[in-house]
């Protein structure tokens, strides 16, 4: 099964700063990425079963969980900046200096009462920067599992190429799922059939209608009941039915993105900055922050 790279919770030796910066940044930043490790495991897992629930097959778990590798690779390309930008120069900058420019007690450490860059600030505005670091994974992961990126369109190709290779459940009526290409192949199929037929409108409904034999385009000699063009202008709607369920039921699945991090956080449905009790990590957080002078 591909997994997520770990990264070590303590990983930076601390030097005498006067906020975090250098390696406190990269320290704090790599910290959070690590504890979401688990996390984010738990959302893509949760795609990958449900992946497989869609195609006819019915792939292994680690199968389907290969497929969302575009999303996952990028990911971890993307996640360091992302993170390390929410939390410093956006929220956690700056001298730690009250209205009247003086420096309050517990500032620089342990425990700072005004937003600035340093380790005792990031303490006490913790429930805050726990917020950030959720607020930062959930965006990134919701926007590369968003339809028309080209994460999504690679994690679809995957998807859609493996539900039209499937030989499908035939207790449940599953047709092979022809790709993309198919498509003109069948408008040219319907315009025939609009141009040339004569039938009732619901006589190309599927591939065991009966009502061919008034088409206008079968011969008198043919028996009733039989058309040459029924392949054409039945099964193949069929089929690419099944292409548009499986991208229609892709899309529904990645749009759970949001709502399955939250679960895996323990989120109430509220954006409230004390939340999370899974993600959280407060009293080991909080004491490797103040590791760094």
């Amino acid at each position: 099964m591909l997994v997520f790279s770990l990264i070590p919770f303590l990983m930076a030796v601390p030097v005498t700063v006067q906020a975090c910066e250098g390696d406190c940044i990269v320290g704090i930043t790599n910290a959070f990425l690590g504890n979401y490790t688990g996390p984010v495991h738990a959302v893509l897992t949760s795609i990958a079963h449900q992946i497989s629930d869609l195609i006819p097959s019915h792939p292994d778990i680690d199968t389907t969980f290969g497929y969302l590798q575009p999303i996952l690779s990028t990911y971890q390309k993307q996640a360091y900046n992302g993170m390390e930008t929410a939390i410093f120069p956006s929220y956690f900058h700056g001298k730690c200096l009250d209205s009247q420019g003086n420096e309050p007690d517990g500032c620089p450490n342990p425990d700072c009462p005004i937003v600035c860059g340093t380790p005792g600030s990031l303490v006490h505005f913790y429930p805050k920067l726990r917020f950030i670091a959720y607020n930062q994974t959930y965006h990134l992961l919701q926007d590369l599992s968003a339809p028309g990126t080209d994460t999504y369109k690679r994690v679809e190709q995957a998807v859609m190429d493996a539900a039209a290779s499937s030989p499908g459940d035939r207790r449940r009526g599953y047709s092979r799922i022809y790709p993309r290409g198919l498509t003109d192949a069948v408008n040219v199929a319907h315009n025939n059939k609009v141009s040339g037929s004569a039938a009732h409108p619901g006589s190309g409904s599927g591939p065991r209608s009966g009502s061919g034999s008034s088409l206008d385009s079968v011969p008198s000699s043919r028996p009733q009941g039989v058309s040459e063009a029924s392949p054409s202008k039945m099964l193949v709607p069929v089929f690419l039915k099944r292409a548009q369920d499986v991208q229609a039921g892709l899309k529904s699945i990645m749009a759970q993105v949001h709502g399955l991090l939250g679960d895996a956080c323990g989120a109430n449905g509220v954006e409230d900055t004390n939340g999370l009790p899974e993600c959280s990590w407060e009293t080991e957080m909080k004491e490797y922050i103040l590791s760094f002078p």
